[in-house]
């Protein structure tokens, strides 16, 4: 096959290509996918519609199923749509409804929809307790107009809305964002939650005469975005709760603890178990500021970005005074640390400190790598100083070996001077139950400052089924209380523990983005961001895609609801055929692409201005036809090997789950190397990977049969630049540094697909497309000079492709009679592309065509 003879070359020649890069000087061309599909067009899709009495799409044999006497299996291959998108004027939601179905969608994501108020959001601009009667109308009309089309919507009920401001509930800084994580565990705001769901989804369709509760349309209901007791940094986010959530956690807990162990003698017993001793300090004087000959490890104060800031002892203290003079909104733009520390892995330690600020700030400390990547060793940190000296101490167990770690503080993001004295790093240091800590009264703190494994397992183990029961508790609410049949997921795997938390819901759910945009200062301050321009085919560990397929439960159906390359990474083409591909070869359920919009009535944009949106981004929305064969209609096969990997292997699941979460966090990739003792990159290629919460771990080869070669394959020569190819039988994939003709390789990036448009296999097939894409960027746009950001600077219309050279050899079981067309970008067919040869046949595809599709037909007998 095309594809596959390729592959036997593409090693020996890496090492002449390595040093290639995407070149400013090749031609790029504009190609606009327009929003109204031609009716001419070659390549469009269609399904039967949805109406109020169609078949449900219901859970069977741990997959997505048609309900009905004969059961269909079904794929969910979708985008998101955002804020204000979620509410087209009616003539844009039949014209948007229409450009979905023709590139294949079967499923719409609503999300933040519950925002603001409208356009932008779904709640009345009079009355923000209240749901708009404008907004309802919208979405009413376009759920039908989706229906029309064979596309499913999926509603989002908790993203952005901040329920505890509308409900007058303390607002302090640092209250998580849109009630994350409070959301979970405070009355209020879950019977918020609970109102919202009953007025949306009891709500009946205009338009469709029926309950979104009830229609088969409204498929999938989502609980709350993204949102979990053990989310990105959830330690020092539940440290520093404001008082009033604080309070009710607290009291949770000691009912918790009161129930497990009734006395506070069977606590102090219970949680003794591995207290120690501090040892000796392994840290000098915090006054001892920059090395010199006789003393070569000292503190040293950094300054980034533009900051400055000096450093004096403290008279009196054996402490430092830091006065910042520049300061901006970066905390780390400011640090004082001190490296070249030996941290032993597994072992415990414990840092303590005094400080003061003149006037009332938040500071930040860790313990971490003090070299590149600089990842955290365990201990991340803050102190809330006053003008009055404060002891601060927190214990951590080393993550990882390293002898040259470093205690660091970061004092940017303010100008108020701060004051530290008495820093020391100690080993030991646990305790259990403190002075003064007992069930009778208050009950103990949920986090103390050097804790024993056991009370550590203790909090644990409580905020895990604090989080179960509040997703349980919305299912049984929306399942039962609503009576609604749509499918529900609860929100994100985080861990060991989340994939647990979400063992009840009817399906699991994961996000991924590929060098996802950071933003250094502010957070989202779209002028100040940078990405990574990396490709994923170079990625030696599958970079997001292991992670993904680490967070799957083997009886449930597992889908993505988020998933993007974010623009403009060169290698953003990547995106669509990488996770089609590899999304059919492990048997997923569902993806939804994030995301079609953001944008509020703005539907015939020529160019894309953000990172995530695809709708005019032909990097992506023009590789989603070829994405709608690989992984709707199944043009990959599932890989035959499979992986179960059993999380635990004693009754004691949960307390396993917990010690798994303490030692891997969120990274289930990480979770399933080590209980499968084989985290090597093939094994995640060639095996449908899931796990199962108690049980041994299992595998079944990845024989393949006889004389096959499908399946996916990901070279990485030492060179570091990857291959990815995928072969199946309505589809090949293939991507990386590869062959275009002749002697010739490509400059990275190069993405080719092609897909059988008829369902036949490819051998069989009457009409193939092929979609050919490198880079793709606006007209004008202004990279920085390492091209990882364009600040505001995203350019105008029309948007431009790189369009490729390529040789592609065709299978040599085709009949004569080929011909094949260049495609315009509203899918009609223009010129015609010479098919060469006789036996072994190929067509040249060239820059000349300006496209990034070709359509292949032959003749009938």
């Amino acid at each position: 096959m095309p594809i596959r003879k390729t592959l036997k070359t593409i090693t020996a020649i890496a090492t002449i290509l390595a040093a290639l890069r995407p070149s400013a000087a090749q031609d790029l061309v504009p190609f606009v996918i327009p929003v109204d599909v031609n009716p001419k067009s070659a390549i469009a899709f269609s399904s039967p519609p949805i109406k109020t009495d169609s078949p449900r799409i219901v859970v069977a044999s741990n997959h997505f199923y048609l309900s009905g006497p004969r059961k269909k299996r079904i794929r969910i291959w979708g985008v998101n749509l955002c804020f204000g998108a979620c509410f087209p004027k009616h003539e844009d939601a039949q014209r948007v409804a229409a450009r979905l179905a023709a590139f294949g969608i079967n499923s719409v994501r609503f999300h933040h929809m519950d925002s603001s108020s409208f356009p932008r959001g779904i709640w009345d601009p009079k009355d923000q307790m209240k749901l708009s009667g404008e907004a309802l109308d919208r979405l009413d009309y376009f759920i039908d107009q989706l229906a029309r089309k064979g596309i499913w919507s999926n509603v989002n009920l908790h993203v952005s809305r901040t329920h505890s401001r509308h409900l007058k509930l303390p607002q302090e800084g640092s209250t998580p964002n849109y009630d994350k994580m409070i959301g979970i565990f405070t009355p209020a705001l879950i019977d918020a939650q609970k109102k919202y769901a009953r007025d949306l989804l009891g709500h009946v369709n205009k338009y469709r005469k029926v309950r979104y509760a009830d229609d088969p349309a409204v498929a999938f209901v989502e609980i709350t975005n993204e949102n979990s007791l053990f989310l990105w940094g959830w330690e020092q986010k539940l440290r520093s709760l404001p008082p009033y959530y604080a309070k009710i956690l607290r009291a949770r807990y000691a009912a918790w603890l009161k129930k497990r162990y009734g006395t506070t003698s069977k606590l102090r017993a219970a949680w003794a178990e591995g207290a120690q001793p501090l040892g000796k300090n392994m840290l000098p004087d915090v006054m001892a500021l920059g090395p010199t000959a006789d003393r070569p490890r000292a503190w040293r104060l950094e300054q980034h970005g533009g900051c400055e800031a000096s450093a004096k002892p403290l008279a009196g203290e054996r402490g430092v005074r830091i006065d910042i003079s520049k300061a901006d909104q970066a905390t780390w733009h400011v640090q004082l640390n001190l490296g070249n520390l030996a941290i032993k892995a597994n072992k415990y330690y414990t840092v303590t400190f005094r400080a003061r600020a003149d006037q009332p700030r938040r500071i930040s400390y860790n313990v971490g790598q003090g070299h590149q990547p600089w990842a955290n060793l365990g201990l991340n940190g803050s102190a809330d100083l006053t003008k009055q000296w404060r002891t601060f101490r927190g214990g951590f167990t080393g993550r990882a070996g390293d002898d040259d770690a470093r205690v660091n503080f970061m004092l940017g993001g303010s100008r108020v001077a701060v004051e530290l004295a008495d820093v020391q790093l100690r080993g030991g240091g646990r305790e259990g139950l403190r002075d003064g800590e007992s069930l009778e009264k208050t009950g103990p703190a949920l986090f103390g400052e050097s804790e024993t494994p056991s009370r550590v397992l203790d909090r644990m183990r409580f905020l895990a089924e604090t989080e179960k029961a509040y997703f349980d508790d919305m299912y049984a609410t929306i399942k039962k209380d609503l009576k609604c049949e749509a499918l529900v997921a609860g929100t994100i795997v985080f861990g060991p523990l989340g994939l647990w938390a979400q063992s009840g819901m009817d399906y699991i759910d994961a996000h991924a983005y590929w060098h996802h945009p950071h933003f250094p200062g502010r957070p989202w301050d779209q002028g100040n961001w940078t990405i990574e321009q990396k490709a994923l085919v170079d990625s030696k560990d599958g970079g997001t895609l292991p992670r993904l397929a680490a967070s799957r439960l083997a009886a449930k159906p597992f889908t993505v609801s988020e998933y993007n390359h974010p623009a403009p990474n060169d290698y953003q083409a990547e995106c669509v055929p990488m996770i089609a591909s590899f999304g059919a070869a492990q048997d997923w359920d569902g993806i939804w692409l994030f995301a079609y919009s953001h944008r509020t009535d703005d539907w015939d944009r020529k160019h894309f201005t953000s990172f995530f949106d695809i709708d005019a981004n032909p990097a992506k929305w023009g590789f989603v036809p070829a994405g709608t064969v690989i992984f709707r209609e199944g043009g990959i096969e599932p890989a035959r090997g499979a992986v179960v990997a059993g999380l635990s292997d004693s009754s004691a699941t949960l307390g396993d789950l917990a010690k798994l979460h303490l030692k891997h966090g969120s990274d289930m990739a990480a979770v399933i190397s080590a209980r499968t003792k084989r985290p090597a990159l093939n094994e995640w290629v060639t095996h449908r990977i899931s796990t199962v919460l108690r049980g041994k771990t299992t595998r079944k080869p990845a024989a393949r049969k006889k004389d096959s070669k499908d399946g996916l394959r990901w070279l990485m020569p030492d060179t570091g630049r990857g291959v990815f190819s995928a072969t199946g039988p309505k589809a090949e994939v293939l991507l990386g540094t590869i062959p275009t003709g002749g002697k010739r390789f490509s400059p990275h990036p190069h993405v080719l697909t092609l897909t059988s448009l008829d369902g036949k296999p490819r051998s069989q097939s009457r009409k193939m497309l092929i979609t050919l894409c490198g880079r793709c960027e606006n007209t004008g746009m202004k990279f920085s000079k390492d091209r990882r950001t364009v600040g505001r600077n995203w350019g105008t219309a029309p948007v431009r492709i790189q369009p490729l050279p390529h040789k592609l050899s065709l299978p040599g079981d085709w009949p004569r009679k080929l011909t094949c067309h260049v495609l315009a970008p509203d899918g009609t067919p223009r010129a015609q592309v010479q098919v060469h040869g006789k036996g072994d046949r190929s067509v040249v595809l060239e820059p000349k065509y300006k496209t990034m599709w070709y359509l292949l037909t032959r003749e009938k007998k």
